[in-house]
């Protein structure tokens, strides 16, 4: 990888702008967050043109429409995912789309994710993730307010020069609460180089551009895709009644131990969380809780739940179902492991408020989930370190399945005999929004 830093010119000071070398392939922490980031991403630009709101135009405006090859890294700290595909561009419009293609080698040598994202600034679900390839994909789609990746250019401060690629463009940059945004801008305002990193999340974000046309796209270029515009939310799986699950989930200390709204694992679907560089820096303060419940084995699609507003809730998912997914979307399953049990690399399930079963319910009755109960919660660090979580995970990263790094992580939590490979229960906490 080659670090880029420059401090000419009047602008905010020391940009570094991260270039992903065309050889590079990662084993990858960041992997994890990938379909999550654009909230993160949207949500600082969101609050980046707040802080810029009351401030002199000074700055610049891009090319209103191009298109071009990306390659980039995207991911958390020195975690980084490397990825290389595709960008349109239209501010005319107000619209984006990246279609990408990020190499996975935490489980094998050959995984790979695929995502396209299109960002249109209309009501509904304007942001839509399709993952997968061919006839097998699934379209995530959320709601929230359309952000310009590069409406905070017009606010930016000249920095310096660069020649990439031989290619001369000029860099302009800006520094507010929330980000740190730079840009390299071609004369015909076409950029070669973005670079965002988020303030207090240690997230960064970069992308170089090449092979660039400039003027617009052809409309097709915006269209949805075929999961999107006719294939959500996903139909649920066909049933096999009820079944009892073991789940787990990672969390703060502070969050209520309940599954309402939230999303969790099987033992073999948290590895992809904790046998990742970073698990150690990401989990030491966490907690983690024991879960067993009856779900209606008519899966949905899996939904992202996150807290928003003052409540936990599952955006995505297939009304009332619980969903589940394949680690990653990787394993080859149905529907990116909805309707498959995801046996390589384990599953991750969404929990939907408002498919719990009421006193009397039946789950599969018009519910999809009951007679949940936590076991025991434990400590991370004891997991991780205490019982050389970390250790074996090292051993079998890049060999899927991780049966001896999931059976350390149930045995943890199944007692607190440390004879047994258990870790101590810490006990209950109190119910409260966080």
């Amino acid at each position: 990888q080659v670090v880029r830093s420059f401090t000419s010119g009047p602008g905010p000071g020391p940009v570094n702008l991260l270039i992903a070398s065309r050889a590079m392939y990662l084993t990858v922490a960041a992997s994890v967050l990938a379909q999550t980031a654009p909230s993160d991403w949207n949500r600082a630009l969101r609050l980046a043109l707040v802080d810029l709101s009351n401030s002199t135009r000074t700055g610049v405006q891009v090319a209103p429409q191009w298109n071009a090859k990306v390659k980039g890294l995207q991911g958390t700290g020195g975690y980084l995912a490397s990825y290389d595909g595709e960008y349109y561009y239209d501010s005319i419009n107000q619209r984006s789309k990246q279609a990408v293609v990020t190499p996975i080698r935490l489980f094998s040598d050959h995984d790979v994710q695929r995502t396209e994202t299109l960002s249109v600034n209309q009501s509904g679900l304007n942001v839509n993730m399709t993952l997968g390839q061919g006839t097998d994909t699934v379209c995530k789609a959320i709601q929230e307010p359309y952000n310009d990746m590069f409406g905070w250019t017009q606010y930016a401060h000249p920095n310096g020069t660069l020649v990439v690629d031989g290619q001369s463009c000029d860099v302009w940059a800006i520094s507010v609460k929330t980000a740190n945004l730079s840009t390299c801008l071609r004369a015909d305002g076409a950029p070669l180089l973005y670079n965002q990193s988020l303030a207090g999340y240690l997230k960064q974000m970069n992308m170089e551009f090449s092979n660039h046309t400039v003027g617009p796209a052809p409309e097709s270029a915006f269209a949805p895709s075929d999961a999107c515009a006719h294939h959500y939310p996903t139909t649920p799986c066909a049933t096999e009644g009820k079944t009892t699950l073991d789940v787990y989930r990672i969390h703060s200390a502070a969050e209520p131990r309940e599954l309402h709204g939230r999303n969790v694992g099987d033992s073999l679907g948290d590895m992809a969380f904790v046998c990742t560089q970073g698990a150690a820096e990401s989990y030491g303060d966490s907690l983690v809780s024991y879960w067993q419940m009856d779900v209606d084995t008519a899966f949905g699609q899996y939904g992202y739940c996150l807290y928003i507003g003052g409540e936990n809730k599952c955006y995505g998912g297939t009304g009332k179902q619980v969903g589940r997914e394949s680690a990653m979307g990787l394993d080859g399953g149905e529907k990116l492991g909805q309707c498959s049990n995801n046996s390589r690399v384990g599953s991750w399930f969404s929990i939907p408020d408002d498919g719990e079963c009421k006193d009397g319910q039946e789950v599969g009755q018009n519910c999809s989930w009951g007679n949940a109960k936590r076991i025991r919660t434990v400590n991370a660090s004891c997991i991780l370190h205490d019982r050389g979580l970390l250790d074996m995970c090292e051993k079998e990263i890049g060999h899927a399945p991780f049966l001896k790094s999931a059976e350390i992580f149930a045995k943890a939590l199944a007692s607190d005999d440390p004879t047994k490979g258990g870790c101590p229960d810490v006990g209950h906490a109190e119910s409260v929004l966080v």
